[in-house]
């Protein structure tokens, strides 16, 4: 029987039905079973109200549902979020194995990737991580942490692709660079050295930033015509990510020192120079001299072997000697370049004389005297 509506109540036409469908609808992504839940509650409240109707009368005030009770509610689909990365707090480096490996390995593949799923951690792999790394701007080092975990889960490309819905900023690779100096070892010494190689160094990859590394890195600055210092900053970083060629002549110079100048003669003789300067050995140290009647300093040295061998150069210091001429890495150098020592501000400078040995005039031992380079830091110079 329905129940009619108390004389003097008002109503609308008709039957009024409260619709709770519409709580269904999902609200956001992974909400359609909670929204569906708040439905089914609102449909048992609905019902144990009518009950509580049955039993007493409702309020004047608020009416009464009539014509039919409420709809049962429509059961979407809910929509079940990603699956979590059960591996994201598992740092992960060349050489390593297992599931999480593979997980990583079909990852990188959906990025851009070509790699073999085999759980392992080998150079295809490494590479990869490497090629994902740069693309996010992150630290590019190999080893999968919870950077590089959070790029795998982004949109990020290791090649090509659609670029990311959103604004992203980046800071250039450099910057995400550790500062390398003489003596360091790891990871990121291996990469720079790599990157040295490229261009045009021929040094291990040992990730040792030894003697033969630290003379690259200089050459590599000189070329590119920054602070020549040996320490990998972001302004080296960003030369080894460039064009510069180790030997190439420096595109500017700082602390207005002028690009270096053509040789000074195209009749360049290493081995006169050797030989002219070998003439002098036990002539006195004389600092400011250039000449075996007077003695001579280091520079002066430089000045009389060369224009005794045909190479008409200036009287300069050797710090001159050294930005004047073209810093080459050690594997470049032939008998009649010069070595510079860095330390003092360029203080010191001699001429190669192959095999290790350099000719030059020491004022330690107050002499003009041949000897093995000894192990302190310098680069090897040429006016050829």
């Amino acid at each position: 029987m329905i129940r009619t509506v108390p004389r003097g109540t008002h109503r609308a036409p008709g039957a009024a039905v409260i619709d709770y469908r519409g709580l269904t609808a999902p609200v956001g992504r992974g909400v359609g079973g909670a929204a569906l839940l708040s439905a089914v509650t609102a449909t048992a409240a609905l019902q144990g109200a009518e009950s509580a109707r049955a039993q007493a009368p409702a309020p004047a005030a608020l009416g009464s549902i009539t014509g039919a009770t409420a709809a049962a509610p429509v059961a979407l689909p809910s929509i079940a979020p990603a699956a979590p990365n059960q591996y994201a707090t598992i740092k992960l480096r060349p050489g390593s194995r297992g599931a999480a490996v593979e997980y990583l390995q079909s990852e990188l593949n959906a990025a851009g990737a070509s790699l073999r799923v085999d759980g392992s951690f080998g150079p295809a792999t490494r590479s990869a991580v490497r090629s994902l790394q740069s693309a996010a701007g992150i630290g590019v080092d190999a080893v999968v942490g919870p950077k590089t975990w959070a790029a795998l889960a982004s949109d990020v490309r290791i090649s090509g692709g659609a670029a990311p819905a959103g604004p992203v900023t980046t800071a250039p690779a450099a910057t995400s660079q550790p500062k390398l100096r003489p003596g360091n070892r790891g990871e990121a010494v291996r990469t720079m050295q790599s990157l040295l190689v490229e261009r045009g160094a021929s040094i291990r990859v040992d990730g040792s930033f030894g003697l033969a590394t630290t003379n690259a890195v200089r050459a590599l600055q000189s070329a590119a015509g920054i602070g020549v210092d040996a320490v990998v900053g972001p302004k080296t970083w960003n030369a080894l990510r460039s064009d510069v060629r180790i030997g190439d002549a420096p595109a500017s110079r700082s602390e207005g020192r002028s690009p270096a100048p053509a040789p000074a003669s195209s009749s360049f003789n290493g081995q006169a120079i050797v030989d002219a300067a070998r003439s002098q050995v036990g002539t006195r140290y004389t600092w400011g001299g250039s000449s075996p009647a007077t003695g001579m300093d280091c520079s002066g040295l430089v000045y009389h072997a060369y224009n005794q061998a045909g190479v008409n150069v200036p009287r300069k210091t050797a710090k001159g000697y050294t930005f004047g001429g073209r810093i080459i890495s050690q594997s470049e150098a032939q008998p009649g370049d010069l070595v510079a020592f860095t330390s003092n501000n360029y203080g010191h400078i001699g001429i190669y004389a192959g095999n290790g040995r350099i000719i030059d005039a020491s004022n330690s031992r107050g002499r003009v005297m041949e000897r093995t380079i000894w192990n302190a830091p310098h680069v090897f110079v040429t006016y050829r």
